[in-house]
């Protein structure tokens, strides 16, 4: 943990050597997207840029893996994908790495999900499936399936009683609800649920047991003979916290949760596009 304020980085003079990184990892949500999930075209067009300069490209998010997938479909790049925080490695071509959660972990989660007044959602490879018998717009929760689609690229979100459906392989359960409820219920959460993370301003996740982003990224990087020293990588909330101090370069988006500032080793400035600007100074500088 850093016991100093974390700087800003100055996209004009990068503080590393021009030789690097060799790699980048980049989460989604609040990284490479605005506050509503949204990529826009000036980050795609930065992703398309770093891989034709030949940095190979990893993507960690909490979505489900079809929205990773889309997101480097949108770039015209190939790419790894970690996706459900971890639960699902992606080659480029087939699942490589799955890791399902426990039944009893995911039920105990759903009801006090229910008992909270706030939205369980399960996660599966490529789909999820919202509770719908506690989805209320009085709650302020009216903007949470507009984020949810923006989050997943579009693809539509299912709502029916989660006791109906089998669970044997979600690889991610979270709670969605307003911003303001979540601050309300996140400590009862973790009293539960130490392992609970704040995935995103609507969002309270968890996913297996021991598994997280690292769990996923470092047997990406295995697999294809990379080495996180070597990489650069960009997240901004409680999920990216595993992960982002094990690679050579850590920054931290701009409006990063203050865990993730307190470990990374940059913020990137307010600005626009943030990450299509540090993507394309880094090209710029050394291809």
């Amino acid at each position: 943990m850093k016991t100093q304020a974390t700087p800003v980085l100055n996209l004009d003079e990068l503080p590393w050597p021009s030789d690097q990184p060799e790699h980048f990892i980049f989460d989604v949500d609040g990284t490479l997207t605005d506050e509503k999930s949204v990529t826009h075209q000036p980050t795609v067009d930065a992703l398309k840029a770093a891989h034709e300069a030949g940095y190979p490209i990893t993507v960690a998010t909490g979505r489900l893996l079809q929205a990773g997938i889309s997101l480097l479909d949108r770039a015209g790049i190939d790419g790894w994908v970690i996706a459900n925080c971890g639960s699902v490695v992606w080659d480029g071509n087939s699942v490589v790495h799955e890791y399902p959660m426990p039944t009893e972990q995911l039920e105990r989660f759903i009801e006090l999900g229910r008992e909270a007044g706030v939205v369980p959602a399960v996660y599966f490879i490529d789909e999820i499936v919202m509770d719908k018998g506690n989805f209320n717009i009085d709650n302020g929760q009216h903007n949470l399936l507009d984020v949810a689609i923006n989050a997943n690229e579009g693809k539509p979100i299912q709502q029916v009683d989660l006791e109906t459906i089998d669970l044997s392989h979600a690889t991610k359960i979270q709670f969605g609800g307003d911003a303001t409820i979540l601050d309300q219920i996140q400590d009862r959460v973790i009293e539960e649920f130490p392992e609970v993370v704040r995935g995103h301003a609507y969002a309270l996740e968890i996913t297996p047991d021991g598994i997280d982003k690292w769990t996923g990224i470092s047997v990406a990087l295995k697999d294809r003979g990379l080495s996180a020293s070597t990489g650069l990588g960009v997240g901004d909330s409680g999920n990216d916290v595993p992960w982002l101090p094990k690679v050579g370069i850590s920054i931290a988006a701009p409006l990063s949760t203050p865990d993730v500032i307190a470990v990374t080793d940059y913020v990137l400035p307010d600005i626009d596009f943030p990450v299509a600007n540090l993507i394309n100074a880094i090209v710029r500088r050394t291809r």
